[in-house]
Order: structure tokens, then sequence, then C-alpha cells
């Protein structure tokens, strides 16, 4: 297979991912270091040198690859823009930050971090919303640093993470009627799932579908909801598997149920026996 010009040429390779770079993380300066072929990216508390190299000889070798390795590189780079500042951790910035234990797996210093768990594959754990469209788990040095505690610190994310929040629970409560497919929220791109640690939006849910609710975050930056009780709701995961493999930035396929104060799992619905299934929904 001919190599595509883009891929050949470094110089518009480096400006591809710069460009994507760039229309993510809206509060960050991207440069091409043409001398290092990298990527020079500045922000608030960010000063970082990301190589191209690596990705460039990955999208050489497997040229009809090279959209998802691309992809995967931006998403990526979230982890890698940690803010190394020497000013004072803001506790007024402390958010609970929804992922899969996957992601904090991968993370060098997930053990420093306060975490708790939500469900079976997912997990939450505190994280500082800095300028920039980044978020950065908060080791726990920094808090033992300034003399709180670990209650201390899970109480303030949890007020902060339900006064972000707030106004969805004053929407939740002046809806008309349920949509037929429940609600699709989204707009928060790198803490929508943390709806799942806010009880005041999961009770507004509750109340007002008159009963228990599924909930799921297929992507980071959406949140799917439909009341349990209504008549599509058994079809609810394969809506959230699909949103899943369609998203820009996946988080979970699972989903959970909530009354309103607790989560629990809900274990995918087996196929009926003899019926025909698409291969991708058994996945």
């Amino acid at each position: 297979m001919a190599t595509p010009d883009g891929l050949a040429d470094r110089d518009a390779f480096a400006q591809r991912i710069k460009l994507q770079l760039a229309s993510r993380y809206r509060g960050a300066t991207v440069e091409v270091d043409p001398m290092r072929f990298a990527l020079h990216v500045t922000a608030p508390g960010i000063d970082s040198n990301l190589p191209l190299s690596p990705l460039h000889h990955a999208c050489l070798r497997e040229p009809e690859r090279a959209p998802a390795l691309i992809t995967e590189y931006v998403a990526s780079v979230e982890r890698q823009l940690t803010p190394r500042t020497g000013t004072e951790l803001s506790t007024r910035r402390l958010l609970w930050c929804v992922r899969t234990r996957a992601y904090l797996a991968e993370l060098a210093r997930a053990s420093d971090l306060l975490v708790v768990e939500i469900a079976t594959t997912l997990s939450a754990f505190v994280a500082e919303d800095v300028p920039g469209s980044i978020m950065r788990g908060v080791p726990r040095e920094e808090w033992d640093a300034r003399g709180l505690s670990d209650d201390d610190i899970r109480a303030i994310a949890s007020v902060n993470t339900e006064e972000r929040f707030a106004p969805m629970v004053q929407r939740i409560n002046t809806i008309e009627r349920i949509p037929a497919d429940g609600w699709r929220m989204a707009g928060d791109v790198l803490y929508q799932g943390s709806v799942l640690m806010a009880p005041l939006v999961l009770a507004a849910l509750v109340d007002r579908s008159a009963g228990d609710v599924l909930v799921a975050t297929p992507d980071r930056g959406v949140v799917l909801a439909i009341p349990a009780a209504q008549p599509n709701a058994e079809r609810f995961h394969r809506r959230v598997l699909r949103e899943w493999r369609e998203a820009m930035n996946p988080c979970s396929h699972e989903v959970l149920r909530t009354d309103g104060v607790t989560l629990s799992s809900v274990p995918r619905p087996r196929s009926r026996a003899g019926a025909l299934v698409l291969p991708w929904l058994g996945e």
C-alpha cells in the first residue's frame, strides 16, 4: 500500500497533530518543534514536549490504521499533560472524575490518588480542574502538605461536584416530559461522567421518573439515562454499547441502576435462544 503524502511528509504530519491537539485543548498553546520532531505544549502549569517519532513510525508501518492511531495518541495526551506547578493546591477546583479501572491502571501514580469504587468497571478519583481543559489527578502529598485528611478531600470534592451540576438539577426538575429514549447529558468534555458522583442529580432523575433510573457514561463527555420502567429501557444496553463504540473518548459500556442514593451494575441481558443477533452485539 502506498504511503499517503500526509504521512511521509514529517512537517505536514506534525501540523496535522498540532491542529488536532489545539482543537481539543483550546486553552493550551501548541507549537511544532521541527528540530526535535515534537510538539511543545504550554498552558497554566504545563510545559511539555511531546515527541512525534513513535507515532509517525507507527503510522508509516500501518498506514491503514493511521486515523485510529492518531486518535488514540491525541486522547492519551490528557494523561501526559500533568501540570507541574509550584502554586498552592486550589481546593475550589477539586472534583470527582469518573473513569474506568483500566484507565486508572495506566496512570503512573494511581496509588497516590484518592479513589472510590462506583461499580464493576467504574471508579472515581479526586482531580483538579486546571485551566486549559486539563484534568490532573491530585496526589495525596499535596493535601497532606496542607494538613488536610482524606475525609476532608472527599467532602470538598463532593461539594464542588454537586455545585458544578446544580443547574442540571434545575433543568431536570422543570422538564415537561421524559423523552422516549431518556436523557442524553453532554457538554462537559472532561467531567460529564462525574454526574454519577452527584447524588442530587441522581435523586432528581429518580424523582422525575417516579422510580429507579438506568445510567451509563459511554463517553467521558456523555451520560445517558432512562427510567427503568420505561418501555425503551430494554434496549438501553444496546444504545449504550453503540454509543461507546462510536465515542470520540470512550469510557464504559457498563449500565448502572440508581434509586437516587446507590448505584449498582446491571448485567447485560442475554439474547433469546434461537434469536438472530448481530455478532457485534454479543461482544
